[in-house]
């Protein structure tokens, strides 16, 4: 079997190895763009980090799709937020643990944190 890598599995491989937090450490903030591994036991995933406190990750689900049935919010500077390709927020707030976080991808511009109405705590 022969394995073709193209052109956009390699940035993807060089975007995460380049920014990729091994560890897994760091405290999450306000704005940042962390990855989820196996989200909703589906696949992994980006979120948008709206608050962090005791643990517990509050955040909004990134993705790719467009959907015409629920409104998403449109991260403008997605390249600046580390992400490859146009990014959509669900509306939808959820929390999870500090330890379902893998490592942090980015953070939003300063655009789209006031997009988002985040604001330095």
């Amino acid at each position: 079997m022969q394995v073709i890598l193209t052109s956009d599995h390699l940035s993807q491989f060089k975007k995460k190895s380049g920014t990729k937090n091994v560890s897994g450490k760091g405290t999450p903030r306000p704005g940042e763009i962390w990855m989820v591994p196996n989200l909703d036991n589906i696949k992994d995933r980006p979120v948008l980090v709206i608050a962090f406190s005791q643990n517990m990750v509050t955040f909004r689900k990134c993705t790719s799709q467009v959907s015409t049935s629920r409104p998403r919010d449109l991260i403008e500077d997605y390249d600046l937020a580390g992400l490859e390709k146009e990014t959509y927020v669900d509306p939808e707030i959820r929390r999870t643990s500090r330890n379902h976080l893998a490592w942090k991808i980015g953070e939003l511009s300063e655009y789209d944190r006031e997009k988002f109405g985040i604001t330095d705590s």
